[in-house]
């Protein structure tokens, strides 16, 4: 059985990831945005992509996934 604290930090840091994740698959555009400016001083900005949006959309659900499955893993595991 660990201690408290190593079993806070294996329940805290899937969390976190599961978090990021999401946030990645609800607002890929707002993350993902580029504020370019030029020498003189006009500002631009990029944008990704439908494709690449469509692609952080999935990929941040399944990591989100992953990280809620290892959350479960050490529970069931680790006692």
């Amino acid at each position: 059985m660990f201690p408290a604290p190593f079993r806070l930090f294996f329940a805290v840091v899937p969390l976190l990831v599961a978090v990021g994740a999401l946030a990645m698959a609800a607002f890929p555009r707002r993350m993902t945005r580029w504020n370019l400016r030029s020498a003189d001083g006009s500002t631009q900005t990029l944008e990704p992509s439908d494709t690449r949006i469509l692609l952080m959309r999935v990929m941040g659900v399944v990591v989100a996934g992953l990280a809620l499955f290892m959350l479960y893993g050490v529970f069931t595991i680790i006692p």
